[in-house]
């Protein structure tokens, strides 16, 4: 699959994902192999890099790549957020154990690549476990949602989505603020989207870098984190 169709096909993918409360985008990223360089492309977002040379910005934000995952993620999220609601509130049980075997599958792909007797592989895999069983263990929350807490519930969920194996979707069930969410997308409700929208922005611009600067010095290790994460989180949805 070249870049090109892989980055399209990775955004329809990463779409649905985002609307499920159990698979992270980021993680449909890591499957497909286009992690590192999402978050590289989204960690030069800052002002000064915002010339009035299109070809420069085109360039250095890898335009031809992005425009296409973000088109993609955009017809999925606004055309299946009604199917997906329709399924989450009526087939629950059986969607959350399609979910979870999903994930599995994914974990155990993404750390076939890092497999070792390095003690530190297996240690940062064991934390990945028990950090996605602590996050487990937050009670739900609820949540007014006046316009600052769905400014801050946007800054949680989109640094989580920037994040493989802990979904935003699911940051959100736990905040008690999913079905506002979801209804609020398929609705086109901007009342609510606009906040939500404008924590979201924050969180683009603030995390990548921090990501990216940790996939350079530690990307091996970050893997077997992420994989655990995503294990657990599967497993969760089954228990």
């Amino acid at each position: 699959m070249n870049e090109r169709l892989r980055f399209f096909v990775s955004g329809f993918f990463i779409g649905i994902a985002e609307l499920l409360p159990g698979i992270s985008g980021s993680t449909i990223a890591v499957a497909f192999g286009i992690y590192t360089k999402i978050i590289k492309i989204l960690s030069n977002i800052r002002i000064k890099n915002f010339s009035g040379n299109l070809s420069e910005i085109s360039s250095r934000f890898h335009l031809d790549l992005l425009l296409l995952l973000i088109s993609s993620m955009a017809f999925t999220v606004i055309f299946f957020s009604k199917l997906v609601l329709f399924f989450y509130t009526n087939f629950n049980d059986l969607f959350e154990t399609f979910l979870a075997i999903i994930m599995i599958i994914i974990s155990l792909f993404i750390v076939k690549d890092f497999i070792s007797i390095n003690k530190n592989i297996l240690l940062f895999i064991s934390t990945g476990l028990i950090f996605g069983y602590a996050i487990n263990l937050v009670p739900n929350l609820e949540i007014s949602s006046n316009i600052l807490f769905l400014t801050l519930i946007g800054f949680i969920a989109f640094s989580f989505f920037l994040v493989p194996g802990i979904s935003g979707s699911a940051i959100l069930v736990t905040l008690g603020q999913y079905r506002l969410i979801i209804e609020a997308v398929a609705e086109l409700n901007f009342l609510t989207l606009i906040p939500f929208g404008i924590g979201c922005l924050i969180s683009l611009y603030l995390m990548p870098k921090l990501i990216s600067n940790l996939v350079d010095k530690y990307n091996e290790y970050l893997m077997c984190f992420f994989s655990g994460l995503i294990f657990i989180a599967g497993l969760n949805l089954i228990f």
